[in-house]
């Protein structure tokens, strides 16, 4: 998120196994910083070897000392069924524990 529309700023951790190449990665959870800050409750995600959708309830939760707003991702992919998390925290201004222990 660090540099994405100017000064806000954060961070994005990506939970689960999932058959995609790293830059598709990079892809899928650039989209839900977007929805994030866009304040968006679902996406539908088309690719050439994938489709799915990102979808947020606006929880919060915990990954070890970080936390964020969990994304949700559900695809079908050219080697079958798939799905991940990405917890989205932004320093600047969200509401929970805005730092780090790090």
């Amino acid at each position: 998120m660090l540099e994405h529309l100017g000064i806000r700023w954060g961070y994005v951790f990506l939970r689960g196994s999932v058959y995609l190449s790293e830059e598709d990665m990079r892809s899928l959870m650039a989209s839900a910083v977007e929805m994030y800050l866009q304040d968006e409750d679902e996406r539908r995600i088309v690719q050439s070897d994938f489709e799915g959708k990102l979808s947020t309830e606006r929880r919060y939760e915990v990954l070890g000392s970080f936390g964020g707003q969990r994304f949700d991702l559900e695809l079908e992919t050219i080697y079958g069924r798939d799905s991940a998390s990405f917890l989205v925290n932004e320093q600047t201004r969200a509401p929970g524990p805005a730092f780090s222990v790090n």
